[in-house]
Formats: C-alpha cells, sequence, structure tokens
C-alpha cells in the first residue's frame, strides 16, 4: 500500500514544470514534415521551446503584428541557436490548425524558426508545464533550463521598443556572453494552451 502511495506521489512530483537550473526533460515530436526531432538531438547547443497558437492574438501580435518572434529568431539562429516553435492545440479544438496550413502562416509571417514541432497530445507542453501562447522556455548548452516565462514585459503592447524589457533577448544575450541570467523566472502571458 505505502509502495502505491508512494508511487502515486512520484508520478504526480514527475508531472510538475522542471526548475531553473535543473535538466530539461528530453522529449520527441513531429516536425510540420512528419520528421521526429528530439530535444537530444541538440545536445551542446542554445535550445529555445516556444510555445505557440496562430489564433491567439498575442501571438498574432507578436509575429505579423510587431515581428518581435520572427526577429529574434533570425537574430539568433544566425548564432547557433536552435528555435523550436511548439504547438500543443487539441486537434479537437476550434483553434486546431494542420500542418499544411501552420506552415502557410508561418510562412507569411517571417517566422524563422529552426523547427516546428506538432505536440497534438500535449505531452510535452504538460511535461514543461506551458500554460500560455507564447510561453518560452531556454535550455543552456548543458542541457538545463534556464529560462522560463514571459516574451518580455509588455503583455498589452502598448510600450515603445525603447520602453519593454524583452526578457527572451536578455537572457540569450546573456547565456552567448558566458554572464547569468538576471530575470530567469518571469510570468507567462497570452492565451491558455488548448490542451486535450
Amino acid at each position: 500500500m505505502l509502495t502505491m502511495t508512494s508511487g502515486a506521489f512520484y508520478i504526480r512530483a514527475q508531472e510538475k514544470a522542471p526548475e531553473i537550473g535543473s535538466p530539461a526533460p528530453d522529449f520527441t515530436l513531429n516536425c510540420l514534415g512528419g520528421k521526429p526531432h528530439s530535444l537530444s538531438d541538440y545536445k551542446g547547443k542554445i535550445v529555445v521551446l516556444e510555445w505557440t497558437n496562430p489564433n491567439c492574438p498575442y501571438v498574432v501580435r507578436v509575429y505579423k503584428t510587431d515581428k518581435i518572434i520572427p526577429e529574434l529568431q533570425r537574430k539568433y539562429k544566425e548564432k547557433g541557436v536552435i528555435w523550436i516553435t511548439i504547438n500543443s492545440t487539441n486537434p479537437e479544438h476550434k483553434d486546431y490548425l494542420p500542418p499544411e496550413k501552420l506552415k502557410e502562416i508561418y510562412t507569411e509571417w517571417q517566422a524563422a524558426y529552426s523547427h516546428y514541432l506538432m505536440d497534438p497530445e500535449g505531452k510535452v507542453g504538460r511535461l514543461y508545464d506551458a500554460k500560455t501562447t507564447p510561453h518560452i522556455f531556454i535550455i543552456n548548452p548543458e542541457g538545463k533550463l534556464v529560462y522560463n516565462g514571459a516574451l518580455d514585459d509588455d503583455p498589452r503592447g502598448e510600450k515603445s521598443k525603447e520602453q519593454k524589457v524583452n526578457y527572451v533577448d536578455h537572457a540569450l544575450q546573456a547565456l552567448l556572453n558566458g554572464q547569468e541570467i538576471a530575470t530567469p523566472l518571469t510570468k507567462p502571458y497570452g492565451c491558455t494552451v488548448k490542451y486535450k
């Protein structure tokens, strides 16, 4: 009886989001073209995990209107960062779009991710406790989680580029310079992830 209880507790504990400084859980998901990609494929690299849903107005703003994410993707991909965009939308939800349509939308938005991965079961989203679109996690070359949270400090999109603090930009810059990330944990904002 005790074993079962401790087993159940252990499973629940594992479902908690990985903490800053702890190893980022490995996973394998298919890209829009159907090819599997594993987090462990990018060992030794800085990896960004970004949760997305093109039907979310926050995502539309940071991609299409303000172009914040495409600009960041281009800037850091040139520096060797792997940018993985993940869609955990339930296939039964009205926001779900098939890979072909997603490819069309993100191409139109000039997205520059390394890979766009599908998580229809929501397993990876839950593994990381991704709450919103967008919600961003950064993993250092040692495979540890070093950032978890919002893109920036401007949920309503009211600040000018000069006024806003882009947490992801600052975190990646610090990592590349071998410095500590000043703000490793922030509260993500956006639409809720439409889990199964």
